[in-house]
């Protein structure tokens, strides 16, 4: 085996939190209210239960092959070279997820909190920062995320919570005023943005202690992460509006920004911003251990830890070209990104199921 620590059930479930609210934690009610306008809170609570289904998809695929991860799974599935294709394809899709999730961070932090700071120098430090845990392994990151999920979920919650003076049920008017095909882009996004692009559990799961209810733990870690990014998406249509949350690239800071508790608490702004980087640095972290460890079973090296390095400087070149600035990623790349998602989350998956289903019969026949 390429990797020799091992996850618990409850780190699996962790991880599977950290990667459905990962990046989302911000820009998850910009990104849906963009489609569904002020019905994004609808599309938002009925992508849940969906999105446990399609969580629930992908562990069946992984059951189906234990002990193998999506590289071997794909060529296990579909034969040597058409396997391999797209291995390669979720690979670049790995790499270029790892790219863009430390982008977002950098745009975040120059545009928000370190203006005068070059962009480069906040990208290599969180670039260290992710390649420091992916060499310490698999178990490690497990059990760190262990230690800060409690700070994300206090932090939404609180957030949450210290905002409903600040209510107005009239940005929810009129309600139900969209065509069926805006309704059905916003529940797209609320099952594909948040569960679809935690695709790389399937990597993790070769390297799981098979427990009891290692399935049902993650499936409900899945519906509960994307639950927290549900009550963001109402709470920002409530206190902002749809225009506001719409067109605030990172609605969950400047919601932050507005809490003041008897003008004593208040200005909580960096406790979003520190919740935020933990959740996005975890995505970044998993992505990148996908890509080292998919591309090692690829050509078959007996480890991966040579690889991190040059992964490493890989994702800080592409993180760096990957877009000029924040608001060509919103214009240029999101709406691409979708089709990207639905493709890499939903379509490949289910499709190496049905065949996998298809081929099982038929052997039985």
């Amino acid at each position: 085996m390429l990797e020799k620590g091992r996850l618990g059930t409850r780190a699996l479930a962790a991880l599977t939190f950290m990667m459905v609210v990962g990046d989302m934690m911000l820009i998850y009610p910009s990104v849906i209210t963009s489609y569904a306008k002020q019905n994004s809170w609808i599309c938002a609570l009925i992508g849940v239960p969906i999105s446990m289904l399609l969580m629930a998809m992908f562990l069946k695929l992984g059951k189906a092959y234990p002990d193998q991860n999506l590289v071997s799974i794909a060529r296990s599935i579909l034969g040597f070279w058409p396997g391999t294709l797209v291995a390669v394809f979720y690979l670049y899709f790995f790499v270029m997820g790892a790219s863009t999730h430390t982008r977002e961070v950098g745009d975040f932090m120059v545009s928000q909190i370190f203006p005068y700071t070059p962009i480069r120098v906040l990208i290599l430090l969180f670039v260290i920062a992710v390649c420091w845990s992916v060499h310490n392994g698999i178990e490690t990151i497990g059990r760190t995320s262990e230690l800060l999920l409690p700070i994300i979920v206090i932090f939404i919650l609180t957030l949450s919570f210290c905002l409903l003076p600040e209510v107005d049920a009239r940005n929810l008017k009129p309600v139900q005023d969209t065509d069926i095909v805006t309704l059905a882009q916003g529940i797209l996004v609320s099952i594909i943005y948040p569960v679809g692009e935690a695709i790389p559990i399937l990597m993790l799961l070769p390297y799981t202690v098979s427990q009891l209810h290692r399935n049902r733990d993650v499936i409900i870690a899945a519906g509960l992460g994307n639950l927290m990014l549900a009550m963001l998406v109402i709470i920002s249509l409530l206190v902002l509006g749809a225009f506001l949350s719409q067109h605030s690239i990172y609605a969950s800071f400047i919601l932050a920004q507005k809490i003041n508790v008897a003008d004593f608490f208040q200005r909580i702004e960096a406790f979003m911003a520190s919740a935020w980087l933990i959740s996005t640095y975890f995505k970044a972290v998993i992505y990148m251990y996908a890509f080292t460890i998919g591309i090692a079973e690829l050509f078959k090296l007996q480890q991966y830890r040579s690889l991190i390095l040059p992964t490493s400087m890989l994702v800080f070149g592409l993180s760096n070209v990957i877009a000029p600035g924040v608001i060509f990623i919103v214009i240029t790349v999101v709406p691409y990104w979708v089709d990207w998602d639905t493709t890499i989350g939903i379509i490949l998956p289910g499709m190496l199921l049905l065949i996998h289903l298809t081929k099982t019969r038929f052997s039985k026949a």
